[in-house]
């Protein structure tokens, strides 16, 4: 059992961040008296689904390509917010399956700690490692990671601010165990643009959901089980039962789930984005959805700086946009222009400041991505495979430049 309020029940989406912000501040608004406790069963009033599926990670410039392991996780109440504030997964492979050698490097996978050469990851490995995980936001220290309404991320609560209230989405550095990573995180104008006040607290984005391993995938029966604790000792040390590292079962103390990898059959490779700035702070993105997908989310990573006259203090953190699209082929996506942070007054920002730099990148899925992630669906247990019972995608490599300034072309 695990006791917490309804209002950190409501904190606990934590990929579903308009939500989770929305607790975090009904927290700090100065109650005098601490919200009436509920003790809830997460095995009994939650669901854990989980799809596996081919990665096909371009890099290299766009010149390289490599195949790993996708992976795709809900765990939700019946209200569609995330099942737990706090768990320790662990996805267990087929026998032939081995966190050795990095398909993208062919040298061993780094950071895997006592995982290396097993078939099994354990997120104790990766956790706090700064090669997967970005500079923590919202506590003390970097969260743990565990698995949530829409895939798994640094987003357990042990970080705080208190006990029981789960920090903002944290995107891993993708692919874990790869060489070009890519922090994958959901905008405007796909995703709901957030307020300044949000976005000071670290806010950055959405959970795309996905998870890739640059890890030689192997056909047969993944496992991922989520141990989860029956109570908290301090907001540091949250006791998990029974112990991860150990041979997972079912319930008490762990939900489960299983995923079969029945065919190696990949997306084709993802070409690299091209874009044609339009000199106003948005622009034209050229890509090319591979064969075989059916929908394609495409990435703006916008370095914080630029020319302080078109942009000012709204672009002082990072900035992601999104573009969904749900055609196959080459086609040309508009960014436009002024999807950038809003001001305190709420006045709209150009999406890239003059001067800035950016990344561009994309992930090409067969299966309803898109559709499955916060804030779109509340369902328990959206769809998470494609017509092959599979996750499966496809990511591009990045495109790196800087914005012109206005009036040079």
């Amino acid at each position: 059992m695990i006791a917490f309020s309804r209002a950190a029940a409501a904190a606990a989406a934590a990929s579903a961040a308009a939500l989770l912000l929305a607790a975090l501040s009904a927290c700090g608004n100065g109650g005098a008296s601490e919200p009436p406790q509920t003790s809830y069963d997460p095995a009994a009033t939650s669901k854990l689904q989980f799809a596996v599926g081919i990665a096909t990670l371009s890099y290299n410039k766009g010149e390289s390509v490599a195949y790993g392991l996708n992976e795709i996780e809900t765990l939700r109440q019946n209200d569609g917010l995330s099942g737990t504030l706090y768990n320790v997964p662990m996805i267990i492979g087929p026998s032939g399956f081995a966190v050795l050698l990095s398909t993208e490097t062919g040298v061993q996978v780094q950071g895997a700690g006592n995982d290396t050469g097993t078939n099994h990851i354990t997120w104790g490995t990766l956790n706090n490692q700064s090669l997967w995980i970005g500079p923590h936001r919202g506590g003390p220290k970097q969260s743990t990671s565990g698995a949530f309404g829409y895939g798994l991320c640094a987003c357990n609560s042990d970080s705080g601010p208190p006990n029981g209230i789960t920090p903002l989405f944290v995107s891993y550095n993708l692919p874990v165990y790869g060489d070009d990573d890519a922090d994958w995180y959901g905008g405007p104008p796909a995703f709901p643009q957030e307020g300044p006040s949000v976005i000071a607290l670290g806010w950055q984005g959405y959970s795309l959901g996905f998870t890739d391993f640059a890890v030689k995938p192997v056909l047969g029966t993944y496992h991922l089980y989520a141990a989860v604790p029956p109570s908290y000792d301090t907001p540091q040390n949250p006791t998990p039962s029974p112990n991860p590292n150990g041979t997972p079962s079912p319930p008490p103390g762990i939900l489960a789930a299983g995923a079969q990898l029945t065919s190696l059959q990949a997306i084709p490779q993802f070409t690299t984005p091209t874009f044609t700035p339009d000199h106003k702070g948005g622009g034209s993105i050229g890509v090319q959805v591979p064969a075989g997908a059916t929908e394609a989310m495409v990435v703006v990573y916008a370095v914080h700086g630029g020319e302080p006259a078109t942009c000012g203090q709204a672009h002082q953190f990072d900035s992601f946009y999104t573009i969904v699209t749900h055609t196959v082929g080459a086609q040309k996506l508009v960014l436009a222009d002024n999807l950038g942070p809003l001001t305190q007054s709420g006045k709209q920002t150009p999406t890239i400041c003059d001067g800035e730099s950016y990344d561009i990148y994309a992930a090409a899925m067969d299966y309803p991505a898109y559709e499955a992630s916060y804030p779109n669906n509340l369902s328990q247990l959206p769809l998470i495979k494609g017509p092959n019972g599979q996750a499966d995608v496809s990511t591009s490599d990045k495109l790196f430049d800087t914005y012109p300034r206005r009036g040079r072309h």
